[in-house]
């Protein structure tokens, strides 16, 4: 794990994050569509960044 790495992952994560609430927004998807899609979206980063520090199922997917 590089602190590069890390730093990067969690710039991406939080650029995917805020697109994901302005397209929501966008499109007036209401509340209970809107916690599922977050609830999909924070699992995905939560793998993400367990692959990025090197554990999970995702850790062949490591930023260099």
């Amino acid at each position: 794990m590089t602190l590069i790495g890390l730093l990067i992952f969690l710039i991406i994560a939080c650029v995917v994050i805020w697109a994901c609430q302005r397209i929501l927004a966008a499109f007036g998807i209401g509340d209970p569509i809107a916690t599922v899609v977050y609830v999909l979206l924070v699992i995905c980063l939560l793998i993400g960044f367990l692959g990025q520090i090197g554990y999970g199922p995702a850790s062949h997917m490591r930023l260099y």
